[in-house]
C-alpha cells in the first residue's frame, strides 16, 4: 500500500532527459516506486491530468528565513513551486551573543534556531548557510579592523559550532557592514573550517560592476586555499559602462573550472536588484553602521567625499536606474515608488542632495530597486550550464500585500518566469533544462544529495505543473500576484498546495549539513 500515487503525469526527472510517462509512489516522505503502479493501491492517488511532475524546486538564495518564524505558510514561495529553501546570505539568524536575544527570537546557536523552526514546522524544507558576519559582529562588532590572533581563534570556533549545528557551509555578502571589512585572509581562514565539514562558500561578491574581475579573483582564491567549493549568489555585471561583459565573465569561471576548481554560480531571472539604497554610499562612510553614516553626513568633508561618490553612482546608473521601492517614515511617504529623478524635482534639490534628505529622515536606509543589468547579460549567465537560480526574496506575507508595499516581482515570480517567460515563450533552454537548473543542479550545489531528482530512495519533494499555463505576473510598479499553472505541490509526501489551495499542512523540516552532531 502507497501512501500517495501520482497517476497520468509526463515525467521531468529533475536530470535533464525528456519527459517520460510514468506513475510515482510515496510512502512516508520518500520515492519508493516509478514506473507502472497501477495494480498498486494508495491512500490517496492525485491524477496529473497530463501535466509536468517534476522534483520540488530548489531556491538557491532564499531571505524566507526572516518570516517563516511567525509565518510558516510562505504562500509566496509554495505557489512558485519552491518545495526547499537555501537562506543565509551574509547574515543568518544566528549563532549570535546572548544580548541580542529577544522574546520573539530566542536563539542564540545556530542549532537553536534550527530546532525553533523544526518544532514550529514550514510548508517548506530550508537548509542554512552560516553568515560569516555573524562571528565577526559577535568578535568585532562592526568595526574595520583585522582580528587578532585570538579573536581569529574565536570567530573559528564559532564557524566550528555552526557547522555542527548543521549549517550547510558559510556565506558572506561583501558589499555590507561588517562583511566588507573582511581581508581574504580571514575569509579563507573562516572558510577552511566550514570544509572541514563538507560544507561550502556561498559569495555575494565584493563587487559587481566595474571591479568584477578582482572580487572573482578573490572567490577563486577563497576557494583554493580553503579547499572549499564556490557559489557566486546573483552573478550579474553592473552598471551601464559595463554591459556586454557578461560573456567575458562566464569565460572566467568556466576557465577555473576547466582547471579543477569546483564553482558555479546562480542568478534571478530580472534584469534589475533589490537592496538597501546606502550601498550607494562608499565604503569607509559606513563603517560602524548606519547611524555612524548619518553622523558622517554631518560632517563637511565627510559630506563632500560621500556626495562626490553620489554623483559618480547616480552618472553610472542613469535616470531610471534608482527606484526607491520602500520608505520607512511617514514624513517621506510621498517619495514611495518613484525615481530618484522624480523625487529631486519634487524636493527642488539636485539628486545628490535629495539621496541625503532621504538618508537624514530614516533610522534605517529606504529600500531600492536598481535598474543596473541589460537584459542580454541576464541571458547570457541564465543559458549557461552550471548557472541556477534563486529568487533572492523572502515570501512576503498577507500584510504586505494589503498595504501593497513594494517589493521585487522575484519574490513571486522568479522559477515561473523560468519555466514560462525564458523556457516556453523566449526558448533560451527546453524546459527539461530549465528544469534541471531548479531541482537536480541546485540541490547539489547546496550538497542536498537527497533530493531534486524524482527517483526511487529520493524524497518526496514534487510539484505539478502546466507547461502552457505557467506564467508569472508580477511586475516592479503592481508586484503582488501570485504565478499561475503551478497547482500542486507536494513535501516530504505531505500535499501543501492542492487544486491551487493550501492545505494547511507543514511537512517541511531543516535539512542539516554533514558536519551535524545531534544533540
Amino acid at each position: 500500500m502507497l501512501d500517495l500515487k501520482i497517476t497520468n503525469g509526463r515525467i521531468l526527472d529533475g536530470s535533464g532527459a525528456p519527459w517520460f510517462r510514468a506513475d510515482i509512489g510515496v510512502r512516508g516522505d520518500a520515492i519508493v516506486a516509478t514506473g507502472d503502479l497501477s495494480a498498486t493501491p494508495a491512500t490517496t492517488t492525485i491524477d496529473a491530468g497530463n501535466r509536468i511532475v517534476s522534483p520540488g524546486f530548489v531556491d538557491l538564495l532564499s531571505w524566507a528565513q526572516t518570516t517563516v518564524i511567525g509565518d510558516p505558510h510562505l504562500e509566496a514561495h509554495v505557489r512558485q513551486g519552491i518545495t526547499t529553501a537555501i537562506a543565509g546570505e551574509g547574515h543568518s539568524p544566528a549563532p549570535r551573543r546572548p544580548d541580542a536575544v529577544t522574546k520573539d527570537a530566542p536563539w542564540v546557536t545556530l542549532g537553536d534556531y534550527l530546532d525553533a523552526l523544526d518544532a514550529q514546522g514550514a510548508t517548506i524544507n530550508f537548509a542554512l548557510l552560516l553568515g560569516a558576519s555573524n562571528p565577526r559582529e559577535m568578535v568585532l562588532g562592526n568595526e574595520n579592523k583585522r582580528p587578532t590572533v585570538e579573536e581569529m581563534q574565536q570567530m573559528e570556533a564559532i564557524v566550528d559550532q555552526a557547522m555542527r549545528d548543521g549549517a550547510i557551509g558559510i556565506s558572506t555578502s561583501l558589499i555590507y557592514v561588517p562583511a566588507m571589512y573582511s581581508t581574504t585572509d580571514e575569509l579563507v581562514a573562516l572558510s577552511k573550517v566550514a570544509a572541514e565539514y563538507g560544507g561550502m562558500y556561498f559569495s555575494h561578491i565584493r563587487d559587481e560592476g566595474d571591479r568584477i574581475d578582482a572580487a572573482l579573483d578573490e572567490a577563486f582564491e577563497i576557494g583554493r586555499r580553503a579547499g572549499i567549493p564556490v557559489n557566486v549568489w546573483h552573478l550579474k555585471i553592473g552598471g551601464r559602462p559595463n554591459w556586454g561583459k557578461m560573456p567575458a565573465i562566464i569565460a572566467r569561471i568556466a576557465a577555473e573550472r576547466e582547471k579543477g576548481l569546483d564553482v558555479a554560480a546562480n542568478v534571478y531571472p530580472y534584469a534589475a536588484s533589490g537592496t538597501a539604497l546606502s550601498t550607494l554610499a562608499p565604503d569607509w562612510a559606513m563603517e560602524g553602521g548606519y547611524d555612524d553614516f548619518l553622523r558622517r553626513l554631518a560632517v563637511p568633508d565627510d559630506r563632500a567625499r560621500i556626495m562626490t561618490e553620489f554623483r559618480r553612482q547616480i552618472e553610472r546608473r542613469g535616470d531610471r536606474g534608482i527606484y526607491v521601492a520602500q520608505i520607512f517614515t511617514d514624513s517621506q511617504k510621498q517619495y514611495e515608488k518613484k525615481y530618484l529623478p522624480e523625487i529631486a524635482a519634487e524636493m527642488a534639490l539636485p539628486q545628490d542632495e535629495a539621496l541625503v534628505a532621504l538618508f537624514a529622515a530614516h533610522a534605517i536606509s529606504p529600500r531600492v530597486i536598481y535598474f543596473s543589468m541589460s537584459e542580454d547579460d541576464v541571458r547570457t549567465a541564465l543559458q549557461t550550464p552550471w548557472v541556477s537560480v534563486g529568487s533572492d526574496a523572502s515570501a512576503p506575507g498577507a500584510a504586505l500585500r494589503a498595504a501593497n508595499t513594494s517589493v521585487h516581482p522575484r519574490a513571486y515570480g522568479t522559477f515561473p518566469r523560468v519555466l514560462g517567460h525564458y523556457s516556453r515563450d523566449e526558448k533560451l533552454f527546453p524546459l527539461a533544462e530549465a528544469v534541471r537548473k531548479i531541482t537536480s543542479q541546485a540541490a547539489l550545489r547546496a550538497h542536498i544529495f537527497d533530493r531534486g531528482l524524482l527517483r526511487a530512495g529520493m524524497k518526496a519533494d514534487i510539484v505539478i505543473f502546466d507547461p502552457e499555463q505557467v506564467k508569472d505576473f508580477s511586475t516592479f510598479d503592481d508586484p503582488h500576484h501570485f504565478s499561475t499553472g503551478i497547482d500542486d505541490v507536494i513535501v516530504n509526501g505531505i500535499p501543501v498546495l492542492r487544486h491551487g489551495h493550501l492545505t494547511g499542512a507543514l511537512p517541511g523540516r531543516t535539512v542539516r549539513g554533514r558536519g551535524y552532531v545531534p544533540n
